[in-house]
């Protein structure tokens, strides 16, 4: 959740708010690099749905890269357990059951509580002021209606934390973990009144950065992120109830 001198500055990405948009390519590092990034979040955004096929001329067109930095890529995507290889079909998009995604959220509680601890330690007091200014304007969005700028502040207040901690490898670690849960993140922040409760964790998480406290800035983003895991229970079983 912060910027610094650590990975490539991305754009906006925390518990159940939307994936963030990467650049399509970094100033530094392969094609690879780049459009692992941006395939990655094509799937966890929903642009690349559950089963969609992952062929590598397509995927070479659609970016306009050969097909030598789409094999690397799919290699990586594959690894983190984002595409599969399924007989017929070849490499497709994941489709992570109920379980695989409540995982997910135990391992990002994980991985993202230590990046709000060590961000509580080391941001600069630039990341301190981008945090407030962000946490100003997600409420000031969310007050006047303004649920996609909302969410999008929101996963930029995320990003800002991710980066704070400027750790090159927890980084990478997070937005894997995020990008394996697909299109389901997107659901829970719909959920009636998660938008305004996500809010107020947040602002929990950011009195904790900004006073310094490392353990209780790690146990407030740890708590936003079992109440996400909570809704997504909860919406599981609403729709067996109804189906």
């Amino acid at each position: 959740m912060s910027e610094q001198s650590s990975p490539a500055k991305a754009a906006p990405g925390s518990g159940d708010a939307l994936a963030p948009t990467p650049p399509p390519f970094p100033a530094s590092g392969s094609y690879a690099d780049g459009l692992y990034l941006a395939v990655r979040h094509a799937i966890s955004s929903g642009e690349l749905p559950a089963g969609a096929r992952m062929r590598e001329t397509e995927l070479a067109t659609r970016y306009g890269v050969s097909r030598t930095p789409v094999r690397e890529a799919l290699r990586k995507l594959e690894a983190d357990g984002l595409v599969v290889e399924l007989p017929g079909r070849g490499l497709t998009v994941s489709n992570p059951t109920l379980n695989e995604i409540l995982d997910a959220y135990l391992i990002r509680e994980v991985l993202e509580g230590l990046a709000a601890r060590l961000a509580a330690e080391r941001a600069l007091d630039t990341d301190l002021l981008r945090l407030e200014a962000t946490m100003k304007q997600i409420q000031a969005a969310f007050d006047s209606g303004d649920s996609e700028s909302t969410i999008r502040l929101s996963n930029a207040f995320d990003d800002v934390i991710f980066l704070a901690a400027n750790s090159d490898r927890l980084y990478r670690m997070i937005h894997a973990a995020r990008a394996s849960q697909g299109q389901t993140m997107r659901g829970n922040i719909r959920y009636p009144g998660r938008l305004e409760q996500s809010i107020k964790e947040r602002w929990l998480i950011w009195e904790a950065l900004r006073t310094r406290q490392p353990r209780l800035a790690e146990s407030a983003t740890q708590e936003h992120l079992r109440q996400a895991r909570e809704i997504r229970i909860t919406v599981a079983l609403e729709a067996k109830a109804e189906g």
